[in-house]
């Protein structure tokens, strides 16, 4: 049997050239949502709650916040070809997200790319968004998607797993990963818990690095 490899990629700002769920926050959402960002960027607050906080600030139609993603989400112009590397050398890609499913599922069928996906599942009500966490570990509030228990049940099957991203909530997975691509927050937080990554801007960049990656 051949050497069993996974990509697991964050969305936001990775896969995306930045992140969506911000630009859908700047947009809709009045000022204070930056006060929750500086809490959780200072690791006083979880990527959960922040985001609940956050988005619970809005008050806008789907189909509005949808319209306004098509018109700034912008897709890493390397990643397809990326995909395609990745095909033909037999290795899986996975999307593992804290952003939220609404908008992660119609970028991807607007772009034509067909993956698995975990993220967190957002609810509409009444010009509302409360958000459900299908993929959480029951034993952690920190996260919605839990990042670092897909790479252990990818493992337990006997994959080797790169691991490429940006931001907080993607330290816990780059620890334990055989292979990091970090950028951004994620790439401070590396240096700063002494973890070896390869630096990256596009996912050229990291079919560099995989396809040396044996």
């Amino acid at each position: 049997m051949g050497l069993k490899r996974v990509v697991l990629t964050d969305f936001d700002g990775t896969i995306t050239r930045r992140d969506v769920s911000e630009t859908i926050l700047e947009e809709f959402a009045p000022p204070e949502w930056w006060d929750i960002e500086e809490l959780h960027r200072a690791r006083r607050i979880g990527t959960r709650e922040s985001m609940a906080r956050q988005f619970a600030l809005i008050n806008a139609r789907e189909d509005d916040l949808l319209a306004f993603v098509n018109e700034h989400a912008e897709l890493d112009e390397t990643f397809r070809e990326f995909m395609q590397f990745c095909d033909s050398e037999g290795i899986m890609v996975e999307i593992v997200s804290e952003g939220l499913d609404f908008y992660v599922h119609h970028l991807l069928d607007r772009w034509g790319i067909d993956l698995p996906v975990r993220a967190n599942r957002a609810i509409f009500e009444d010009g509302h968004v409360t958000i459900a966490y299908p993929y959480a570990d029951g034993t952690c509030t920190l996260c919605g998607t839990c990042k670092l228990g897909r790479l252990f049940q990818l493992r337990t099957r006997g994959f080797r797993v790169a691991y490429v991203g940006d931001g907080h909530s993607d330290l816990c997975p780059a620890i334990e990963a055989d292979l990091v691509f970090a950028k951004g927050e994620l790439a401070d937080l590396c240096r700063e818990e002494t973890i070896e990554f390869i630096p990256f801007d596009r996912f050229s960049d990291v079919q560099r690095g995989i396809a040396a990656w044996r």
